[in-house]
């Protein structure tokens, strides 16, 4: 199974909930969400690897900072057991709402990976700090003249901190999986399979939660229970009106994705993100990276792989 081969790699599919196989009849319960037009969400990327199967697999997603950096969760690019970067061979797709066609997309191979070394994750599988940026080999093209591809805007610091006065749509997009199944005879239930189209999904910032979000987090109840499911961590939370950055898809503390998720609440991480994108994290005591080294570039001959149907499970 491809989570034995690449661990810590595929704990990116999930934003903290387990899910397994049930071969019995289920009761299916569709997360929903809008297919999203071509244009919408320019700063919006895949991250993916080329599976043993022979196929590219999307497992989380991601923003665009600038040329040179994209902004995803922690959890996205660390081992689940060890909480340590991993050593896998990421290619981010830029540009693209329907990852099945290799011919729209922007590929660019991930050199560094960087993370905080406050990043945690309890026993109750919360995440602290849950922010990570991905530093590419080749800059994007951001002022191509196709204009299929932009940045997204940092917020100010402190901006969308939880003031439940301030209760805002927000919008989440992503791959991610866009259905769940329950077995009604033990309860169990898992994620069907991710979507290659673009979707995204409206709810509100800053509502209660149990257990209650962080100052560092977002907690955002989804409209019409349609909202981030397992496929979509590291993915972003816009300010449409703004084209702003609120928060990175973390974790839910619910069995069903359509309920209140929590976000890394990016106005918290403009130190670290100012600092890796100044270079000074080569340098740092907070900051742990990983460079990747490559014999020759994966963004060449991905595009020759078709798109996995399937999001693994764990």
């Amino acid at each position: 199974m491809l989570k034995r081969s690449l661990l810590g790699l595929f704990v990116g599919l999930i934003l903290s909930i387990s899910v397994r196989d049930v071969n019995t009849k289920i009761v299916q319960r569709i997360v929903g969400g809008n297919l999203a037009q071509q244009g919408r969400f320019k700063h919006q990327v895949s991250l993916q690897i080329i599976s043993p199967y022979g196929c590219t697999h999307h497992f989380c997603g991601g923003a665009i900072l600038d040329e040179n950096y994209i902004i995803t969760a922690a959890h996205c690019v660390t081992n689940n057991v060890t909480r340590k970067l991993d050593d896998a061979s990421i290619t981010v797709v830029a540009g693209s709402t329907d990852l099945r066609n290799k011919t729209t997309g922007i590929y660019r191979d991930v050199e560094y990976t960087i993370i905080p070394t406050s990043y945690t994750k309890n026993l109750l599988g919360q995440f602290n700090d849950d922010i990570a940026l991905l530093r590419l080999r080749r800059p994007l093209p951001l002022n191509d003249e196709r204009k299929i591809i932009r940045a997204v805007n940092l917020p100010t610091v402190n901006q969308y901190l939880p003031d439940y006065t301030d209760t805002r749509f927000a919008t989440v997009s992503g791959f991610g999986s866009f259905s769940q199944s329950k077995n009604p005879e033990n309860g169990k239930v898992k994620s069907g399979s991710s979507s290659p189209q673009l979707k995204y999904a409206a709810g509100w910032i800053n509502q209660n939660d149990y257990p209650p979000c962080t100052d560092k987090q977002v907690c955002v109840r989804n409209f019409q229970s349609h909202g981030a499911c397992h496929g979509d961590s590291g993915g972003p939370l816009t300010d449409e009106s703004k084209n702003t950055l609120v928060g990175l898809v973390s974790y839910s503390s619910h069995e069903w994705c359509g309920d209140t998720t929590k976000y890394t609440r990016v106005s918290s991480y403009l130190d670290f993100i100012n600092k890796v994108r100044a270079g000074g994290w080569f340098s740092s005591d907070d900051i742990i990276m990983n460079r990747k080294e490559q014999d020759f570039r994966h963004e060449q001959i991905i595009q020759r792989y078709p798109h996995c149907d399937q999001l693994s499970e764990y």
